[in-house]
């Protein structure tokens, strides 16, 4: 709000009078007292001169006039005028079809990239500024837009009121104190004369021997008629002067009479109270005043394409809730109208209409479906084993006007190190872009593609025989009226290892879990198990590769093995020294760990907090551990009803977890195969860590929160996985692949680090080697120096090379929750969707080795089912509202898109008056200044009437 001040002065008991009755009474009553004055007046004064007559007539009558003026109460009150500025709400569409390109053309710049040239670029949020509260949201798959940046230029109404303030004080003295000052100095004259010209009449009357009576004294000769004269003159100043500075003295209450008059002149402190006492009353709303955010914004670093959906009604509605519909102007959408998500538009455009709310909608897009196809996903295994057979998942794209049938090749090559993306862009043609270095065809499929953007699935099986890193790519033998060729390739890194991966198996008793994984993993010929069965005899039988009767002892025994897996394991058989070999073995060997819970040995490991184990236990779940002891350490044993798990959003990029054929299937096998009956209490996730499920019986939720039965976290170079109970097994009712998947995929997830390590010198890791547009993706380097110790550098850059080529440095610092030195973090932020490589170079220019990880990222299927720019949903959401609808084309300016809306959206203030309180200083003033009038005319009346006799 922005509120200015009025003074109004007005009478306040004529406010009060009611009825046409009470005027005429009140008329009447005055007429009489002023008729009964003159009219007694006149008999009393009779005998004297005419201008003596009127000076003692008028005297009176200024009297009775001031006491009718203090009845009708004369106050005065600062009258405050509050304007509620009009605004304009900018919505920008952060959703990843954003990301699409905004035209026809293979060089169009992408969608989001017009929206960041019309908010920043052509300065539209400052020119609508200068007129309106401006507030820029960003909307997406969340219910809520998120506020940006709330603009309101208020420069020129704080110039103009500061021109008032200097007006104020830029006089030091008022004209009418100067015109009040000269009356009555005039009257002191016109007094003096009068008063002389009296005593020399009266001696010339003693000299003469007449006797001084009342109608002598009026006929006294001489001066007499000079007498009246300076008498009438003497009580005009005097009236006129005591007005002329009393009024100023009552308006002016923060100044003093001598500080009126010039004497004194009023200090900065006294000015400052004046004001703050004057604006006592408004601190709310100056408060108000200064609340929009001016802060500056990087507009390139929070517009950009992540949202997972574009929820427009949901946006749109929220902004037209919480704001005043009475003062909004317009709302201006920037978007390509793909609703894809949440409410319809039309509850959005109900409210808009009920408020008449305009919606300017600005179309960003092409309004026809390009002929173009894409290789949209591409997912490849990371790693595989030699003859070990595995599949490769794509979805393909096309947009046009008919169907079309295209041949899908599967290219395979060796990994040179050189990140094909940049060679692709950096080519112009189509064969440079869609070229992979000695690549061999593998299989070729004919498929036929839809031209409305449907998205269409293609496998391939692999059977893999040469050890080493390599690349595969997928690539559509385009037409030749295909718009773009970038996209009609996409590129996967893999790693075939020759070696088996070795697990050590540890299990505080022969659970079943501990059975079916030490079963599964005997038989898989890639792996080799050693198992620890903390309560088995000698010379008990176990199907395993290797028994032992203890933990390794010794580094070399254990830095052998890629994943340690735990059932429910009896810790106090663990001592120090192997849990600091533990430590080790993740955070320097980048070795796994899972942790299956149980309910005899688990509830014991905070039990006695007294022995320094249990922290060294507790550091490396990724979970906070309960410390009320065995007995009452939450958890449930012995449940009577099964419960499924709830999974968390990262559930679905966690690739362990997918024990189907897709995603979808693998959770509706989680959600259907019969669920869980117990599990073990844990406090809360650490800070990091990753929480995958949870247990969803809702009468076990404590403090709003359901137990945590999933969970994992880095620790160092390592991963840690978290099982809140030995009960997976139950996951065989729904087909015994089920769980030779999940146990399968979760240990060679964890090991993967270790396995996958380019370097002695460290290891680089990625949460998430499957990501969407806008997610966020962790990255962890676990580094030594040529001395094999922890790097103690402050910092180091890693180099990410993006599907289009370009290059950005990222910095890694030493991570806080690292319990060991040499452990870096960083993050980065996918905007594209294809695949990224991260590069990392560790030791000299003389022995430099790279470390390397990569990320495969795509667009989720909702975001690119309609591609073309919807315009009559948007034109329909225009006219509907009585807004205008903007689309955008390649060859349209943002200054033209910029002025239609700003011509097109006027201003909406709205102004409320507000009565304020009576001035308690201006009442005190005008009654000090009323009495000083009363009590000077009735004495100049009294001496007037004393030099002439009267009684």
């Amino acid at each position: 709000m922005n509120p200015s001040e009025q003074v109004v002065y007005e009478f306040a008991r004529a406010t009060s009078l009611d009825g046409w009755w009470v005027w005429a009474a009140v008329v009447l009553g005055l007429a009489v007292a002023y008729s009964a004055c003159i009219f007694y007046y006149k008999r009393d004064v009779g005998e004297l001169r005419r201008p003596v007559r009127w000076t003692l007539i008028g005297l009176r009558l200024v009297a009775v006039t001031a006491l009718v003026f203090l009845f009708f109460d004369l106050v005065r009150r600062t009258e405050r005028r509050v304007t509620r500025p009009s605004e304009v709400i900018v919505m920008v569409d952060t959703s990843q079809s954003m990301s699409l390109p905004s035209g026809d053309s293979i060089e169009a710049p992408s969608r989001v990239e017009r929206a960041r040239e019309l908010v920043a670029d052509s300065e539209l949020v400052e020119s609508f500024a200068k007129e309106h509260r401006t507030s820029v949201y960003l909307f997406d798959q969340a219910t809520e837009p998120r506020l940006v940046q709330t603009k309101f230029d208020q420069e020129d109404t704080s110039a103009r009121e500061q021109s008032l303030n200097e007006e104020a004080f830029a006089e030091p003295m008022s004209p009418f104190v100067l015109f009040g000052g000269f009356c009555l100095v005039v009257f002191a004259i016109a007094s003096l004369v009068a008063f002389a010209l009296g005593v020399f009449g009266v001696g010339q009357a003693k000299k003469s021997g007449r006797r001084l009576t009342k109608a002598a004294s009026a006929e006294t000769p001489g001066s007499a008629s000079a007498i009246g004269w300076s008498l009438l003159a003497a009580a005009i100043t005097l009236v006129i002067g005591i007005v002329s500075i009393g009024g100023v003295y009552a308006v002016h209450t923060d100044r003093s009479l001598a500080q009126l008059f010039g004497w004194e002149v009023a200090t900065e402190s006294e000015s400052e109270e004046t004001e703050s006492n004057s604006n006592e009353g408004d601190t709310e709303e100056d408060d108000e005043s200064d609340s929009p955010t001016m802060k500056a914004v990087d507009w390139d670093e929070v517009i950009v394409a992540g949202g997972a959906q574009s929820r427009i009604g949901d946006a749109l509605r929220s902004v037209l809730v919480d704001h005043d519909p009475t003062t909004l102007a317009g709302v201006i959408v920037i978007t390509d109208g793909q609703n894809n998500g949440g409410a319809t538009l039309s509850s959005a455009l109900a409210l808009a209409r009920r408020g008449e709310v305009a919606v300017y909608p600005v179309g960003l897009g092409s309004s026809q479906p390009p002929t173009n196809i894409r290789v949209v996903d591409l997912e490849v295994p990371r790693r595989v084993y030699p003859g070990d057979k595995f599949v490769v998942a794509s979805v393909l794209q096309a947009t046009g006007t008919s169907p079309l049938e295209v041949d899908v090749e599967l290219v395979d090559a060796l990994d040179t190190g050189d990140d094909g993306s940049a060679t692709e862009v950096d080519g112009n043609s189509s064969e440079a872009a869609t070229s992979l270095p000695g690549g061999v065809v593998l299989d070729t499929q004919r498929v036929k593609l839809e031209p409305d953007a449907t998205l269409t699935d293609i496998r391939f099986e692999v059977e893999p025989q040469t050890v080493g890193r390599r690349r595969l790519a997928v690539r559509v033998v385009a037409p030749v009226e295909d718009r773009n060729a970038t996209d009609n390739m996409q590129t996967a890194r893999y790693e075939v290892v020759a070696r088996k991966l070795r697990v050590l198996a540890i299990a505080g008793g022969p659970t079943r879990e501990y059975r079916f994984v030490r079963n599964l993993f005997y038989r898989d010929e890639s792996v080799q198990l050693d198992v620890w069965l903390q309560t088995g005899m000698q010379g008990m039988s176990q199907d395993a590769d290797e028994l032992l009767a203890r933990f390794p002892e010794t580094a070399e025994e254990l830095f052998e093995y890629d994943a340690v897996v735990m059932f429910d394991p009896d810790w106090s058989a663990i001592d120090s020294a192997s849990l600091d070999l533990m430590d080790r073995f993740m955070t320097q060997q980048a070795g796994g760990l899972v942790l299956v819970a149980g309910p005899v040995f688990h509830p014991k490991i905070s039990g006695d907090r007294a022995d320094p184990r249990s922290s060294q236990i507790a550091a490396f779940f990724p979970v906070n551990l309960a410390t009320r002891g065995p007995l009452l350490g939450g958890g449930r044993q012995g449940g009577s009803e099964a419960w499924p798990l709830k999974f968390t959003p990262e559930a679905s990029q966690a690739e362990f977890l997918w024990v189907g054929d897709s995603p979808e299937e693998s959770f509706e096998v989680w959600q259907e195969f019969g669920g869980f009956y117990d599990y073990v209490g844990v406090k809360s996730a650490k800070p990091g860590a990753k929480v995958y499920a949870y247990f969803s019986d809702p009468t076990t939720e404590v403090s709003g929160s359901l137990p945590i039965f999933m969970a994992s976290q880095f620790y160092g170079a390592g991963r840690v996985f978290f099982q809140g109970s030995g009960e997976v097994w139950r996951l065989r009712a729904g087909g015994d692949r089920y769980f030779d998947s999940y146990y399968t995929k979760l240990i060679r997830w964890v090991s993967e680090g270790r396995l996958l390590r380019d370097s002695n010198r460290g290891v680089l890791l990625v949460d998430s080697d499957r990501a969407m547009v806008g997610q966020n993706i962790a990255l962890r380097a676990v580094l030594v120096d040529d001395q094999f110790q922890p790097l103690t550098e402050p910092s180091v850059t890693a180099k990410l090379l993006a599907p289009d080529g370009k290059i950005k440095d990222l910095k890694l610092t030493p991570a806080a929750d690292s319990p060991r030195g040499g452990t870096y973090t960083g993050n980065f932020v996918v905007t594209k969707s294809g695949g990224y490589e991260i590069q990392l170079a560790v030791g000299d220019a003389l022995d430099e080795q790279l470390l390397r990880q990569s990320a495969q990222v795509r667009l989720p299927t909702s975001e690119l089912e309609r591609p073309r720019r919807a315009d009559d949903e948007l034109s329909n959401l225009a006219s509907t509202t009585r807004g205008e609808y903007v689309p955008v084309d390649e060859s349209t300016s943002m200054s033209e898109v910029k002025a239609t809306l700003a011509e097109a959206i006027v201003p909406q203030s709205q102004v409320t008056l507000l009565a304020g309180t009576p001035d308690s200083a201006f009442t005190l003033r005008r009654n000090a200044v009323l009495m000083w009038l009363i009590a000077s005319v009735l004495t100049f009346e009294w001496v007037t009437r004393r030099l002439h006799r009267l009684a």
